[in-house]
């Protein structure tokens, strides 16, 4: 794994020269990566979502059994596709208001220098 070989507590120092890069692309971009991975999410909990919906088992105690283990498996599988498809398109929107405040920002400072 990255930064296997480094001391721990040091895999992420690094030295960015003092700046700070960031742009409405990057973030767009950071943004609809985002909402694919939600969207993604979104599909293979539709179609997760309908397995073991009947007992193929039988109706005996381990066809019950079977069926009662798969089901819960699937419905915690569900909850968990939910949760993280939520999460990505919350990150989503929260990278494409980044994208916007940093456009509103680059434009009053435009219009303030334009205006000096």
């Amino acid at each position: 794994m990255a930064g296997d070989d480094t001391q721990p507590g040091r895999q992420y120092d690094f030295d960015t020269g003092d700046l700070l890069e960031s742009s409405e692309t990057w973030w767009k971009a950071r943004g609809k990566t985002a909402e694919t991975a939600a969207n993604d999410l979104e599909s293979l909990m539709r179609r997760v979502k309908p397995l073991f919906g009947e007992n193929y088992w039988g109706d005996c105690v381990e066809g019950r059994a079977t069926h009662t283990m798969f089901r819960r498996f699937i419905d915690t599988l569900v909850t968990d596709l939910t949760e993280q498809s939520a999460s990505a398109r919350n990150l989503s929107q929260a990278c494409y208001e980044a994208a916007r405040t940093i456009a509103t920002a680059d434009h009053n400072s435009a219009a303030g220098i334009a205006s000096s």
